[in-house]
């Protein structure tokens, strides 16, 4: 059995990258996720909003390009028999994998919830992305003019778990969006599980999703084979302090010899319905918020988690409700309906508690955000630039954007 690091994850910057590893194991190799990490957007300038572009400085005006060093190690290793998804997340940069040919008989595994937000959120990215090829035109001449020089560096410094070297650095994990068609031929790759289903691989390996983490559709797995098991749980230690919802960790004590019970492992995940460090976190945050009200302002808050944002939903409610503060919540995102939707879906997502406040003839609501809507003090919209969140909009208000 041999497990490879090939993506570390980071959360230090603004957008959460979950880790990604090849696992060897009875002769299969599997991917265990393929995320892409959308720091390297930090580099490139927006779409100017009218004929003056302004000055944009350093940053580069152009397509941008996209760094999924897992996507680009499995391409190198020549392929994987199977890809294994633990989130959402974990998945947008599978269809730079699955449009390959030498990945035609690739299968990937993931939970039915996690298939369905991972494909809303690479939906939403490929639509950010054609915003930039509409304003700048498609490359048609090979590698752009910006990937040498100080505009490369620029790109490379913006990325948040790669070490920048002014020799041999590997641009492979750098790639053109993918399309339409490549997305779609991905998710027909894409075999879902349910919650504690057990799937027989290649007639050797036995595998199990179970549930884990804030996110809805993340997951655990486990694999069964004639001479050694595995588990990918998201085993909070020193050393991976920042992995958040990530359920893929290089640990050996994650590699374990037959006759373990793994449900004694995954039973941990659910001891406790939220992580401390996020919580207080989100404590923080709600603080600083109440603090700009207030003083007359209003809030921008940048998401791609949807854990964290009901969380935040329900302590922001909270706090204005304690400080009896009246203030609109507007959540921008094309997925933001469909997504929210999807909250009571999975019964087996929710933490024991929850499970149990579900199953219950109780007319409370399992999150904040449902009496926040009720009582119209949040809002759903597609766009910033929506008709009615022009109308609804206020001087004070809370704005969370939620992000791919």
């Amino acid at each position: 059995m041999k497990l490879t690091c090939v993506a570390t994850p980071g959360s230090g910057g603004d957008y959460h990258t979950p880790a990604s590893h090849l696992l060897e194991v009875e002769g299969v190799r599997l991917l265990l996720d393929c995320p892409v990490d959308l720091s390297a957007l930090a580099a490139f300038a927006p779409v100017p909003l009218g004929a003056d572009c302004g000055d944009a400085g350093d940053l580069i005006r152009a397509v941008p390009y996209y760094w999924s060093p897992a996507a680009a190690a499995a391409a190198k290793a020549g392929g994987v028999d199977a890809v294994l998804v633990s989130s959402a997340t974990g998945m947008l940069g599978l269809p730079f994998l699955t449009r390959l040919p030498s990945f035609a008989n690739t299968k990937v595994y993931v939970t039915e919830l996690a298939a369905r937000i991972g494909k809303l959120m690479m939906g939403e990215l490929m639509e950010m992305h054609s915003e930039f090829v509409r304003y700048y035109g498609l490359d048609t001449d090979g590698s752009p003019k910006w990937m040498q020089g100080e505009k490369l560096h620029k790109l490379l410094s913006s990325l948040q778990n790669i070490v920048i070297e002014d020799e041999g650095m590997d641009l492979a994990p750098l790639m053109p969006l993918y399309s339409a068609p490549n997305l779609e031929e991905c998710m027909r790759k894409t075999q879902t599980v349910k919650y504690g289903e057990e799937v027989c691989f290649n007639g050797m390996l036995m595998l199990k999703a179970s549930s884990s983490g804030l996110e809805l559709g993340n997951c655990v797995w486990s694999i069964k084979g004639p001479r050694a098991n595995f588990s990918s749980l998201n085993v909070m230690d020193e050393n991976n302090e920042n992995l958040g919802e990530n359920a893929m960790v290089c640990d050996d004590s994650l590699l374990r010899a037959d006759g373990v019970d793994e449900d004694e492992y995954v039973q941990c995940l659910s001891k406790n319905d939220d992580i401390a460090e996020e919580i207080e976190r989100i404590s923080f945050i709600c603080s600083c918020i109440s603090d700009a009200i207030k003083s007359g302002g209003s809030v921008l808050i940048p998401i791609g988690r949807l854990g964290v944002i009901l969380l935040i939903l329900e302590h922001i409610s909270e706090t204005l409700l304690s400080s009896n503060m009246k203030v609109p919540i507007f959540m921008i995102s094309d997925a933001a309906e469909k997504i929210i939707s999807f909250t009571n879906a999975v019964p087996e997502w929710l933490c024991k508690p929850r499970q149990e406040k579900l199953f219950s003839r109780e007319e409370e609501a399992l999150f904040g955000h449902v009496e926040l809507l009720k009582e119209g003090r949040l809002f759903l919209f597609p766009h910033l630039y929506s008709k009615g969140l022009l109308v609804e909009g206020a001087l004070h208000c809370i704005l969370s954007r939620l992000e791919p």
